[in-house]
This record gives C-alpha cells, sequence and structure tokens, in this order.
C-alpha cells in the first residue's frame, strides 16, 4: 500500500488551490463540502468559482501565486496548465511540509484524493493508488446503487445514542454485539423505525445476562475469494482469531481489524479454545484441514456453547 488512507478533520484545515479554471472549480466543489477554509488564486475564475466568492464560502486572491501565500496552509491543490510552475508549487510545498495535489500528475503529488461515495456521517472512499481510474470509476458505480441513501442518517442515529448504550453495558463485547444486532435488523434501513427498533432491541438486550462465547470452525484454502460470504461475515465478528498452520496471508487479512490473532496451540489447543469461549468471547479458528477432522472440538464445545462450521467454496463436497 503506497497510499495511506486517512479521513482529516476540516474543521481546522486552510487550503490553497492555484487556478481558477475547470479543474479548479471541481476541486473547490468537492473542498466546499468540507469545513475547510478555501482561497483561490488566480487573476480568472470560472462563474461557478465567482459565485462562491461572491458569498463568502471562498476567499479570492486576485493576481498570480507566490511562494508565500503557502504560508498556514496544510493542503495545496493545484490545478493550472503550466507544468514547470505545478512543479515549482510541489516542490516549495514539500520544504514547507505541505501537502501538494497537483492535478493529472501524480508523480508531483504528496497525496491524491479518492473516488468518494458521501452519506455523511458515513463516508466511503475508493482509489486504486492512480493505476485504474476507469476500475475505481466502475466500482464507485456499483457501490453508489447498493450504499443506501438514508445510511447517513442511521449512521447519525447511533452516534446519538452511543452514550446510552455506553451506560446500558459494562462490558466491551454486550455493546458492540447489541450494534451488531440492531444494524443486522431489516427495520435499520428504515428511519422512520429506528427509534422504535432501538428501545425494543436495548430493552431485550439488557434483560440477557451477559453474553455467550461462540467458535467458528472454518475450512480455508490457498484462495481468499473461495470463503464462503458466512464465513467472511463470522470472522468480521469475532473477538479471536485461531489461526492453524500455513493459513494464506490473504486469509487473515480478512479478519476483524482489532481481533486478537494468534496461533493455534497444536499441542493443547482444546484448553486454548475452552478458556476464551468461557470468556465469553467469539473465536474463530481458520484451519486448512477438513472439518471432519474437527469433530472432536466441534462434539467437546456445541453442548455449552454456540458452535458453527464453515466450508470454503472449494471444499464443498470434498
Amino acid at each position: 500500500m503506497q497510499y495511506f488512507p486517512i479521513f482529516v478533520d476540516t474543521q481546522q484545515l486552510n487550503v490553497l488551490v492555484v487556478g481558477g479554471g475547470e479543474v479548479a472549480t471541481r476541486k473547490i466543489e468537492l473542498l466546499l463540502k468540507s469545513a475547510a477554509n478555501v482561497t483561490v488564486v488566480s487573476p480568472e475564475l470560472s462563474a461557478e468559482i465567482q459565485g462562491f466568492v461572491n458569498i463568502g464560502r471562498v476567499e479570492h486572491i486576485n493576481g498570480l501565486y507566490h511562494e508565500s501565500m503557502l504560508d498556514n496552509r496544510q493542503l495545496v491543490f493545484v490545478a493550472t496548465a503550466n507544468n514547470e510552475l505545478n512543479a515549482q508549487i510541489s516542490a516549495q510545498a514539500k520544504a514547507r511540509n505541505v501537502f501538494a495535489n497537483v492535478v493529472d500528475s501524480q508523480a508531483l503529488c504528496h497525496f491524491i484524493t479518492p473516488s468518494i461515495i458521501d452519506r455523511s456521517p458515513m463516508v466511503f472512499a475508493i482509489s486504486s493508488e492512480g493505476a485504474a481510474p476507469v476500475l475505481v470509476r466502475y466500482w464507485r458505480e456499483r457501490l453508489e446503487s447498493i450504499i443506501p441513501l438514508a445510511l447517513g442518517k442511521v449512521a447519525s442515529f447511533s452516534g446519538s445514542k452511543r452514550q446510552i448504550v455506553k451506560d446500558s453495558f459494562n462490558d466491551g463485547n454486550q455493546r458492540r454485539r447489541f450494534w451488531e444486532r440492531f444494524f443486522s435488523s431489516g427495520d435499520s434501513d428504515d428511519v422512520s423505525k429506528l427509534s422504535g427498533l432501538f428501545k425494543r432491541l436495548l430493552n431485550k438486550e439488557q434483560q440477557i445476562d451477559g453474553v455467550d462465547g461462540e467458535l467458528y470452525l472454518i475450512q480455508t484454502t490457498s484462495d481468499a475469494q473461495m470463503l464462503s460470504l458466512a464465513a467472511l461475515r463470522h470472522m468480521q465478528q469475532s473477538d479471536i482469531a485461531l489461526v492453524d498452520e500455513n493459513i494464506d496471508d490473504q486469509v487473515i487479512e480478512l479478519i476483524r481489524r482489532d481481533a486478537n490473532i494468534s496461533k493455534l496451540n497444536q499441542s493443547d489447543k482444546l484448553s486454548q479454545i475452552e478458556r476464551l469461549l468461557k470468556d465469553n468471547q467469539r473465536v474463530c479458528i481458520l484451519s486448512n484441514k477438513p472439518l471432519a477432522q474437527w469433530q472432536g472440538v466441534y462434539q467437546q464445545f456445541s453442548a455449552d456453547f454456540t458452535v458453527r462450521q464453515f466450508h470454503s467454496a472449494l471444499s464443498i463436497g470434498e
């Protein structure tokens, strides 16, 4: 990964845009969706940028760029047709520790902007690191059709209820499982039903004494694409992942980011698993071995805990 994706707080962000044409217009329109302070420097402005200046959304420096204009800036977008000037601004910005984006010249960029799907406060960013822009556009179009338009309202609602959930459940696992059940409910897609769903589910979950450990036995292959959707979903729900020998790194990458990942203790795996389950953890075991070889583990724990088994697509029928 050459470019590290981050989301920057724009409330104290001062941005300089060099250029006033069509390309600069697109950058400024995007920036104005945030809280950034935007200044544009150019002797001529597009009608759209001029409109932003007229209503006070954008500050205008009517003239030519000078290095001193980088003072107190954190970002600079360079959108001119002068290649020599573009390279000069990039170098000057680098010397001042100002991040520069030079449109259509990735070699001069200190950062690149992804394709964005905006469901604020849910924001999805997609990038191919400049390698395949048409592929990025293709996937953005697909995701736009899949991601609900009301998702931002769902996110805002859950944000307003976080403290209530935190006060209701002392255990982090309980809080996480509450939200997983909330978001997986069919009613969570309907904004008008969010309040009712929240109250019903909170009342129900508060009556449950803690959470129980769960065990997911997942037979993998060397091809991460062959994992079933059910296996992937449970890998993402796991608190702990125990990894057997010779598991492909691409498979391990699909485990939930904040899950604890450990090697499976080959000499004492039953005790290792039992300890985690009794600690109310959701444990996923990744193994290349056929599930038939895990029947002893299944029988050991299925009476007292929820145990689920998942084949990879290639192993079905084996």
